[in-house]
């Protein structure tokens, strides 16, 4: 079977971000399917642009084939980077068209958010009567609503609903990466049981995930000398982003309220950069915090490590009307892959947190559920930390890319045939 991934970000493993296609297409191989990554020459959120000045260039990366769409460098979210969405688009389509003459593809799979690759690849896959699959992995242009100024009834925003609608009309298949997917249609009142057009039975799920097997290898090959991952103390870490829609400043005032008390055998570790680091370095030294520090963003292959040194790990972030449909935090996956309980101040539908029953959530806005939840895991029972520990590894095994890569050959199969 040949299959066909069009993603605008699907980023190779030696730079980080969205790997998801790549593990994929790595087990997919074992069921004798041959995947072709279409993705931007443009690595997002960095300067590397793999561009030779041709429409596209092919590369195998540890045995993944990428090809690279000649797209132009942009930085941050204005108007370059929407024409970066409308090059992509349009070069993925010329280059299709050039490699189908040699190379047919069994099936087509489309990931968003960026709708207008996605629709690009819909159509082309119509019009050589090839099934599609769309994969959801974020709600445009709901979130764009959510996150912006725009109204819904913005003319460019009516017309993203409508081209989103017709894509999840004319998909063979749709992939939600989170669970409630087919929740927002139903919002949207575009099922067929509400008048819409929209087979709600078409509709999967396959949430982001961990290679189990990996994660558990590098926690033992890619060590670092660091001596508050050392020390005695609780520790409590997160890794990723720092930047404002992160709200890490809602640890470093849980470090405060948990240093008032005199709790002092706690220590909550940041590792990573973003926008916001440096004020709440200062901000931390103006309050004479000792129990919280920031750290360098680090490779990626050393997470594995550093997550099984902890105690406990949390991620924070601000209430979001999207996480009612659930999340897909590549993070959450790590973090249940080193065994550890997990502490979040996001509250969403379909959590899979609370349905594991690996960790806490607290109320989102606050600092002081934050210092009490630290306090209440740190101080639970043996027995009690011990299950949430074994239950975080329990989760991980089911989103082991292993497993996912299953669900996703199981939906190729149901294609077989359809055109």
């Amino acid at each position: 079977m040949n299959l066909w991934i069009v993603n605008h970000y699907a980023i190779p493993p030696s730079l980080g971000g969205l790997n998801r296609h790549y593990y994929f297409s790595k087990y997919l191989r074992g069921e004798k399917v041959n995947t072709r990554i279409f993705s931007s020459s443009k690595i997002h959120n960095s300067h590397v642009n793999f561009n030779t000045g041709d429409l596209y260039n092919e590369e195998n990366i540890d045995g993944v084939d990428y090809t690279f769409i000649k797209t132009s460098g942009y930085k941050g979210n204005g108007l370059k980077r929407i024409f970066s969405f409308l090059q992509f688009s349009y070069n993925c389509l010329k280059t299709m068209r050039i490699l189908i003459k040699g190379e047919r593809p069994d099936i087509i799979y489309a990931s968003s958010p960026e709708l207008f690759s996605t629709a690009v690849a819909l159509e082309f896959g119509l019009r050589n009567d090839i099934p599609t699959v769309v994969e959801i992995r974020d709600l445009w242009p709901e979130s764009v609503v959510e996150y912006t100024r725009l109204t819904r009834k913005n003319p460019i925003i009516r017309i993203l609903y409508r081209l989103e609608r017709w894509i999840y009309e004319k998909a063979d298949l749709i992939v939600f990466t989170f669970e409630g997917g087919p929740d927002y249609i139903r919002m949207k009142n575009w099922d067929k049981e509400s008048g819409g057009n929209i087979d709600l039975e078409k509709c999967r799920y396959i949430n982001n995930g961990v290679e189990v097997d990996k994660f558990d290898q590098y926690a033992k090959e890619f060590t670092i000398e660091d001596s508050d991952l050392q020390s005695d103390k609780f520790k409590v870490v997160y890794t990723g982003s720092i930047r404002k829609v992160n709200s890490i400043g809602l640890l470093v005032d849980a470090a405060k309220i948990l240093t008032d008390d005199g709790i002092d055998d706690i220590s909550i570790i940041v590792f990573g950069d973003g926008t916001e680091k440096e004020a709440l370095i200062e901000r931390c030294k103006n309050l004479n915090l000792n129990n919280i520090v920031f750290k360098d963003r680090v490779d990626k292959k050393y997470i594995p490590y550093i997550l099984s040194r902890a105690n406990m790990n949390i991620f924070v972030g601000q209430d979001d009307a999207m996480n009612k449909y659930g999340l897909s935090l590549n993070k959450l996956f790590d973090y249940m892959a080193s065994g550890k309980p997990i502490l979040s101040n996001i509250e969403s539908g379909y959590d899979n947190i609370k349905k594991y029953e690996c960790g806490i959530i607290v109320h989102s806005n606050s600092a002081k559920s934050i210092a009490e939840g630290i306090l209440k895991i740190k101080t639970s029972s043996k027995a009690s930390y011990d299950y949430m520990c074994n239950q975080s590894k329990k989760a991980a095994e089911d989103f082991d890319y292993n497993k996912l890569s299953g669900k996703l050959y199981n939906i190729l199969n149901e294609l077989k045939g359809v055109h």
